[in-house]
């Protein structure tokens, strides 16, 4: 998410030396891309489980994704193998980090696993766009401010 942000910002600032037009055209393409690098990059990394139970049964899983592409984000999934539920949290700075966002039990269907994984890390990029959103909206109305009011109280 922090990627997203941080790239938008860059090109944002970078473009807006030739024109602002150009500049929020190049954000929204920068960021369209990196928010799809960061989804690949997510679905991609892997993730480290750890097995909870007897070697022979396993009753309950819990998924690590090592993505850093989502920082200051983390993802876990839990994993019940006997209820056949898995349940998707998203949690702040580390593994034992507030949970954030948890969804709600489903299907441990690989299908259902795949299309939520999808949904949070396609949510937490457009939370990345939104916070580098806010500053450029700032920064555009207080120049647009500055111009307007020169132009009704020139000194």
């Amino acid at each position: 998410m922090l990627i997203v942000t941080v790239a938008g910002l860059l090109t944002w600032l970078i473009a807006r030396r030739v024109h602002w037009k150009w500049s929020l055209v190049a954000f929204f393409l920068v960021s369209l891309m990196v928010s799809m690098i960061v989804v690949d990059d997510v679905r991609t990394a892997g993730g480290v489980r750890d097995d909870i139970g007897p070697d022979y049964d396993r009753i309950y899983s819990i998924v690590y994704y090592n993505s850093t592409a989502l920082f200051p984000f983390v993802m876990q999934k839990h994993h019940n193998w006997t209820a056949r539920t898995f349940v998707y949290n998203v949690r702040f700075l580390n593994h034992d980090g507030i949970i954030v966002s948890q969804t709600k039990p489903a299907d441990d269907q690989s299908e259902f696993m795949h299309l939520t994984l999808f949904g949070i890390s396609v949510s937490l990029c457009f939370l990345g766009f939104v916070v580098a959103m806010l500053p450029i909206l700032s920064v555009e109305f207080a120049i647009w401010w500055r111009k307007r009011k020169k132009y009704w109280y020139p000194e």
